[in-house]
């Protein structure tokens, strides 16, 4: 692990992006495992570039255009799959709103506890993946980390000030380290992209005992 990275990863960490479903679909599954192990993982923002929208059918695409616009429209439906299961429904997957407010919330929400951590997540991945949360609302994003549990005593201007510094700073310390991709697992100096490895996660941080997953 680059000393970059040590200066904002001192235990088993998951990095997310509000507006990427990527991240949102790992939420549910990642604190189960929290509760399974007994741990907590220390949630950390990285924004990310949005999904790329498929490009349309067109009579002129070569092969390797067509290869790319199937493979783009089976992610999506795969992305579609796995939120069916869980009763979600994504709606546009390509958004990209500026996310940096309520990354900044996440750190907010990090300084007070776990709990007011996990409410924060829940209430800001829900709502803005149901429609009815403007993630770019101060007013909004103040709501809902008073609703989570954490004192908004100073947020206003930490918001505004220290709190867009140390996005930058951690941003920059998780993309010097080779991040660059949600949900991001740090464990055990070991980085994992994507919920599909948390059997692995688990298996790392339940100190490698028994096999490993396959």
């Amino acid at each position: 692990m680059s000393e970059a990275v040590e200066h904002v990863v001192t235990g088993p960490t998951v990095c997310v992006d509000f507006k990427n479903p990527k991240a949102y679909l790992a939420l549910r599954p990642t604190l189960a495992l929290e509760v399974e192990l007994g741990t907590t993982f220390d949630w950390l923002p990285l924004i990310v570039s949005p999904l790329s929208r498929p490009q349309p059918e067109l009579d002129s695409e070569d092969r390797g255009a067509r290869h790319r616009r199937i493979r783009a429209q089976y992610y999506e439906r795969d992305l579609r799959r796995y939120a069916g299961v869980y009763g979600m429904e994504l709606g546009d997957l390509y958004r990209n709103p500026d996310v940096s407010l309520a990354s900044i919330g996440l750190l907010w929400a990090r300084r007070h506890s776990a709990a007011a951590v996990r409410a924060y997540l829940h209430a800001v991945f829900d709502g803005y993946w149901c429609d009815n949360l403007d993630i770019e609302s101060a007013t909004a994003i103040a709501r809902l980390l008073a609703d989570s549990g954490a004192d908004i005593a100073g947020w206003a201007g930490y918001s505004t000030g220290t709190g867009r510094g140390q996005l930058e700073q951690t941003t920059a310390a998780l993309r010097g380290a080779g991040l660059f991709d949600v949900p991001a697992y740090v464990v055990e100096g070991e980085t994992l992209f994507g919920r599909q490895h948390l059997p692995m996660v688990g298996w790392l941080l339940s100190g490698r005992t028994g096999e490993p997953p396959i």
